[in-house]
């Protein structure tokens, strides 16, 4: 079993599937790591690059599920995983009800420590794309890959309707 650090590019076998992932972070929050995960269609890829052009998303996930059921594997390094980091914030807020649209949000930096940035009652374009709060186990992770999530469509952002006329 792997222990994952800042900078590792990773292939995990999980559930008949192959995903690529960077490790940007060390252990961030419950034990799981911050990675850019990189969009796919369950294929394994040879000779995977990384390469910040490719289509993906920031999500902070643990790596328990794969490592007990499935194959990770360190297949690379990458020099900066800094650079795979889309925005250097993290947004949450309390709505978790289906359906329903979130009426405020909170901003955090994902540099330690972390910083609270804003509390705002909807969010610029720029930020929609930060990272969503809180730890997804991977299976979770692996869904959001499939779907070729990323994290403007949160399901709790109300479509269409940004603060500020150029954000």
């Amino acid at each position: 079993m792997i222990q994952q650090r800042p900078g590792d590019v990773l292939e995990v076998f999980y559930e008949d599937n192959w995903y690529y992932l960077v490790v940007i972070t060390k252990i961030f929050m419950f034990g799981g790591n911050i990675v850019y995960a990189f969009h796919g269609d369950g294929k394994k890829i040879d000779d995977f690059v990384p390469s910040t052009e490719k289509s993906g998303f920031n999500i902070c996930t643990d790596f328990l599920l794969p490592k007990k059921e499935g194959i990770v594997k360190r297949i690379g390094k990458v020099e900066d995983p800094a650079k795979y980091l889309v925005i250097n914030l993290i947004k949450g807020c309390h709505e978790h009800r289906k359906g329903m649209k979130a009426k405020e949000w909170w901003l955090y930096t994902v540099d330690p420590p972390r910083k609270h940035v804003a509390r705002v009652s909807r969010l610029t374009k720029r930020e929609s794309l930060a990272m969503d709060s809180g730890m997804f186990a991977f299976d979770l992770t692996a869904k959001k890959i499939h779907e070729n999530y990323t994290p403007d469509q949160n399901p709790f952002i109300e479509r269409g309707v940004f603060r500020g006329l150029f954000s």
